[in-house]
């Protein structure tokens, strides 16, 4: 099932069936998430989305080891060849349509224990477009009788070129290791200094970084695209590979990459959200879209 939404200037294209992916979308015929060819949708390439939700947790739990109220549960490594879990079970599943309008849509996705995440829950993305903005909104409720840890996220991807700047502000950095696990939160450095507009292209990069002030801009010779997150998503991952694809990855996330086995550890301000039975916690992003063509 592919769905189709427009709204003025905008157009997107979702994939409720590969991830609650959002495939392509355009304002006024620029691309603003990286677009999808058709043989990714045809081959069900979520990785190679333009966007995709983070639920119930982002990046990786490290070797699959959930640690949660007391018990290590042990996750599927559903990234092969990766040993760890990443980035949860949501954009692996089949998301249903509740809602659509011309210009909005409601995906709703019901989970049931198993060895991708150990309690039972459901969540529910909408994608709207607004006046000259992207809205998204993700949220994740609690059906399990015990209580649950969890995070949310957003992964957009952004297309750039040699001279795309990229305004940001971010306190730390957590290093990494060969394994892609944090190590150590160290100070920024200065490749990744973003405080004053500068160019991203040639940046290499696959890192958290906490204490984000939850807005950051990208600007093109043509327009700009100012991105706004909730209160919740005090952390961002980014990940540009800088081996010629052309993009980077900017996921607005609750939490901090392997954060269950830190929070074991002992590591305070993790991000992680404690969700009671009943209950359930919620994210939202706008992408808000300008003109910089003279």
């Amino acid at each position: 099932m592919i769905l189709q939404l427009t709204h003025g200037d905008s157009a997107a294209i979702i994939c409720p069936k590969i991830g609650g992916s959002i495939a392509q979308f355009t304002w006024r015929g620029y691309h603003i998430l990286r677009p999808a060819p058709d043989t990714v949708i045809r081959d069900s390439l979520v990785r190679q989305m333009g966007f995709y939700p983070l639920v119930p947790y982002s990046n990786r739990i490290g070797h699959g080891k959930l640690f949660a109220n007391g018990e290590t549960f042990q996750l599927r490594a559903n990234a092969p060849p990766e040993p760890h879990a990443l980035h949860g079970f949501g954009w692996q599943r089949e998301w249903q349509v509740e809602s659509q309008s011309d210009s909005a849509v409601t995906l709703a996705l019901v989970h049931a224990a198993d060895a991708d995440w150990p309690f039972a829950c459901e969540a529910r993305e909408v994608i709207e477009l607004v006046d000259d903005a992207l809205h998204i909104t993700l949220s994740l409720r609690n059906t399990d009788p015990r209580l649950m840890p969890a995070g949310l996220g957003f992964h957009p991807f952004f297309p750039i070129d040699r001279s795309t700047l990229l305004q940001a502000e971010w306190q730390a950095m957590w290093a990494m290791g060969p394994d892609k696990l944090p190590t150590e939160r160290i100070a920024v450095p200065p490749e990744a200094d973003f405080r004053q507009p500068s160019v991203v292209d040639g940046w290499t990069v696959d890192n958290c970084f906490t204490g984000w002030n939850r807005v950051a801009t990208l600007s093109y010779a043509t327009h700009q695209v100012r991105i706004e997150a909730s209160e919740a998503c005090r952390q961002t991952v980014c990940f540009a590979p800088n081996d010629g694809r052309n993009f980077i990855a900017i996921e607005l996330v609750t939490n901090i990459n392997d954060a269950f086995s830190l929070m074991a550890r002992g590591v305070t301000d993790t991000g992680l959200q404690l969700i009671n039975g009943g209950e359930a916690v919620r994210i939202s992003t706008t992408l808000y879209l300008t003109s910089t063509a003279a």
